[in-house]
């Protein structure tokens, strides 16, 4: 987080001409292809991930205690409530994308009656729906805790009738859970909760076709312990009720579910070992098998005859809509690669592994991640399979091609979970968004307007105004709202921090996993790595911290357990601090610097935080490093921020979760570090993950992104309250700043990247550094009224003789609708002033008045 160079960009920008920076970001957008052989897409490791996500949130204990982390996600749900106590928090955050380059979906599932009207579940972002076929899209699960979807399943005598099962179910190294089962009977405008709370992953629900009211949901438990909630359960009277019918052990789950349409009595269940947290990952087990039962669960038998016995990772299964009998089923190994795909054509009595000719390790190492098999509904031959990349088959799977373009083509992204197919069309679900294509055809589409990317960190690109970002498995990307379909992609692997010299265009960095820093110097033609410059044999995190300093742009400090300064273009990296950490105590990722910051006021000033507690202080650039701790909790240190004009204020703050534990996760110092006053004030107990502090506003305003959302403060940090509307209850990694139009800019984990207007909060300018922030409650404007609210035709401001230079309306959905600067001869408005409604939607509407350099902020209701 940073502050988007202020103190450069105005003036050099002007210096610069168009055609530089037009060359320039021709190059950056073809840095994918220049560049793919030695940057492009380093495989993601998946121990690093998971250690990313719980040794900041366990730390320092050594699990994660999932019933204060459950606690605070609720509190962050209940303090989302449409209306707040502060003016101007409640506008709607603005989606800036990107909608293009999509974000990691689980499942789908289509209408059968109306093949326009279909529902996607994103493995963080909730559950989207079109009924365009595709063309459009919006989300209709926003107002739950947890958004994690592991399955969707339409009732089969009414598809207005939605079961989902939450949870992520693929236990990736960020296995976000869920809370149960969800029912909407109107189409997912409305939901209710089913129970299963505790079983916390969903992996399938099946509905008896002959009577609704008995349901199967396969679960395979909190996935960070052993527990006795997995399995799969029964339900006689629609979901109010539930039973275990089939309990394996306390490590072992249901992962995927069939059942005989023909006889829904008949229904066979695949299990799986699977535990996953920041000290193991068990992906395969001598408990994996297909079992099947005959009478609703009451009695099961392994299936064995011509299956794999013995150690394996995850099953799928895939039953024929044409015959019962004949299911497909695949087995991955322990090394977890493919097996063997296995077919019955007796409901399982026996089993022939089919020949697989054309397959060469298609999961490549993650068949406990993708490596769903799936049969088309009109052709028991034809089967997709989901690895890396799609394969097809149209022999009943001896023979395979590709189903889809290869991943490194990047016309479809790679690591797909789920084939569902229309009347017309096979859609796949991947970590990169949803692909479809006509069956008539061999050109695949990629589905756009569906926000859900999961950033890392953003910034401002100085030389063009865009928003950048590091996006997991989707690189690093720019664009913004303006363009919300026409991101780009400007690097590929894990993408992280993206940073921008802004006293040259030439020189701009890019980040993936595990401190892989590159440069340019020349534009783009030329790259280097600059975290290899660093010993390589030093700890260094998923996420490995750098910035360029504010002060010499061409000084850049990053971080592995030891600091380091580098020149640009230099290809040398000095150590300036020793181990900063506790040392290699709990393994070789954990114990490393986790966050960076530089003083605004002095650049001899910085700071480390790290991922073991320990915060330094250096006022001798580096020279010397002093222990600042003392007076900070034991938590994992998410971000240090020094404060924009103050030399010895500066603010820490902390992740972690712990049961009946209030310490606090926001501190400041007005001392440089020698002692910490706590500022949580009314904030929940929720790990923060970054804090932004508004310049020119005597840090009063401050900004914290978590993993509920972002709050806010005006006075100093006394009180918070979330900020805004339209962000559902979900991670916020990162914030940022774009100074030029006054938006604060959150990365979400769930939702690509959005902005709010601080405007809507503040009067005051954030140009204007004569004065402390003025608040919408506290100034004199009330003068100003506007009439008929609702409104149906025409909307009359009354200016209550004062001056209006501007006036502008948006949506719910912080989209401007209309905009007018209602002037005289160059004159501000001083009459009242009437606005033409008439063509807009009923809903609700917020204006925006400008009087100077003071802005207030108007809700008001359009019905016709």
């Amino acid at each position: 987080m940073h502050f988007s160079h202020f103190f450069f960009k105005a003036t050099v920008v002007l210096l610069l001409s168009s055609f530089v920076i037009f060359f320039n970001m021709r190059y950056k957008f073809s840095l994918r292809k220049n560049h793919e052989e030695n940057f492009l897409e380093k495989e993601s490791n998946e121990q690093d991930l998971c250690e990313n996500f719980f040794a900041q949130r366990s730390y320092p204990d050594s699990a994660f205690d999932f019933a204060a982390y459950d606690k605070a996600i609720r509190q962050c749900l209940h303090d989302s409530k449409p209306t707040r106590s502060l003016t101007g928090f409640d506008l709607p955050w603005l989606q800036e994308g990107p909608d293009n380059i999509g974000g990691r979906f689980n499942v789908m599932a289509i209408n059968p009656v109306d093949n326009n009207i279909m529902y996607a579940g994103c493995s963080t972002g909730g559950i989207f729906k079109t009924t365009d076929g595709g063309t459009t899209w919006y989300p209709v699960f926003d107002s739950q805790p947890y958004l994690s979807i592991g399955c969707i399943t339409l009732d089969p005598d009414d598809p207005n009738i939605i079961y989902v099962g939450t949870g992520d179910v693929n236990i990736s190294g960020y296995p976000f859970i869920g809370d149960g089962i969800y029912k909407s009977t109107d189409g997912g405008a409305n939901w209710i909760h089913l129970g299963l709370t505790n079983e916390r992953i969903i992996s399938e629900i099946k509905i008896n076709p002959t009577n609704t009211q008995i349901i199967y949901a396969g679960t395979m438990g909190l996935p960070y312990v052993m527990n006795s909630e997995r399995g799969l359960y029964k339900s006689v009277d629609g979901g109010a009720n539930w039973n275990q019918v089939l309990y394996v052990n306390d490590s072992t789950g249901v992962i995927d579910l069939e059942m005989d349409y023909n006889n829904p009595n008949t229904l066979y269940a695949a299990t799986w070992n699977r535990i996953r947290n920041n000290h193991q990952s068990i992906w395969h087990g001598v408990d994996a098998h297909i079992y099947k039962t005959t009478d609703g669960g009451a009695t099961w038998n392994i299936l064995s005859n011509g299956l794999p016995t013995g150690d394996q990772c995850r099953i799928s299964m895939s039953m024929s809509a044409l015959n019962p009998q004949i299911i497909y089923c695949t087995y991955s190994d322990t090394t977890a690669e493919l097996l063997g795909i296995y077919k019955t054509t007796n409901g399982g009595t026996s089993w022939t592994q089919q020949a697989g000719n054309g397959l060469n390790n298609p999961f490549n190492g993650q068949g406990w991640y993708s490596g769903g098999i799936f049969v088309n509904p009109t052709n028991n031959n034809e089967l997709w399979l989901c690895g890396v990349d799609l394969y097809k088959s149209t022999n009943g799977g001896n023979n395979w091609s590709l189903g889809a373009p290869t991943w490194s083509t990047y016309v479809v992204h790679g690591d797909h979970h789920d084939v569902v197919f229309s009347s017309t069309k096979v859609f796949t679900c991947t970590d990169g968004g949803i692909f479809s294509k006509a069956f008539s055809s061999t050109t695949w589409n990629d589905a756009e307007q569906i926000p859900s990317n999961q950033f890392y960190h953003i910034t401002v690109d100085p030389w063009n105004g865009l928003y950048s970002g590091g996006v997991q498995d989707n690189g690093t990307t720019e664009g913004n709202a303006a363009a919300v379909n026409n991101w780009q992609r400007l690097w590929g692997g894990d993408g992280f921090q993206p940073r921008y010299n802004p006293q040259d265009p030439n020189y701009f960095y890019y980040e993936t996993q595990n401190g892989g820093i590159v440069e340019t110097t020349d534009g783009g033609n030329s790259w280097s790595d600059v975290g290899a410059t660093t010993d390589q044999n030093d700890r260094r995190s998923w996420d490995m911290p750098f910035l360029l300093s504010v002060h010499d742009p061409y000084t850049m400090y990053l971080a592995t357990d030891k600091v380091y300064a580098y020149t640009a273009g230099s290809g040398f990296s000095t150590a300036i601090s020793s181990d900063l950490t506790d040392g290699n105590i709990f393994g070789s990722q954990f114990h490393n610097v986790s966050c960076l910051a530089e003083s605004w006021v002095d650049g001899n000033n910085l700071y480390a935080g790290t991922s073991d507690g320990n915060v330094w202080r250096s006022t001798s650039g580096g020279a010397t490093w002093n222990d600042v701790t003392l007076g900070l909790p034991d938590r994992y240190v998410t971000s240090v921020q020094a404060s924009p004009t103050v030399a010895d204020r500066v603010y820490v703050t902390h992740s972690g979760y712990k049961e009946n534990d209030f310490i606090a996760h926001i501190h400041r110092s007005e001392n440089n570090g020698t002692s910490w006053t706590d500022i949580s004030g009314d904030m929940p107990q929720v790990a923060v993950n970054d804090i932004f502090i508004l310049p020119h506003h005597a840090d009063s305003v401050l900004y914290v992104a978590t993993d509920g959302g972002v709050y806010a403060s005006i006075n100093s940090g006394n009180h918070w309250e979330r900020l805004g509307t339209g962000m559902p209850v979900c991670s916020v990694y990162d914030l940022d700043f774009d100074s030029t139009n006054h938006k604060l800019l959150a990365g979400t984990f769930a939702r690509s990247l959005m902005s709010y207007d601080v405007d809507s909060m503040l009067y005051v300018a954030p140009s204007d550094t004569t004065q402390d922030t003025t608040f919408v409650s506290e100034i004199s404007l009330e003068n100003i009224s506007f009439y008929p609210n609702p409104a149906s035709s025409q909307l009359t401001i009354d200016n209550g003789q004062l001056t209006i230079n501007t006036i502008s309306i948006f949506d719910a959905n912080g989209k401007i609708v209309w905009k007018n600067s209602p002037t005289t001869n160059h004159q501000p408005l001083t009459t009242n002033y009437g606005i033409d409604v008439s063509s807009l939607e009923n809903g609700v509407y917020y204006l925006l008045i400008s009087r100077k350099e003071k802005r207030v902020v108007k809700k008001f209701v359009v019905m016709h």
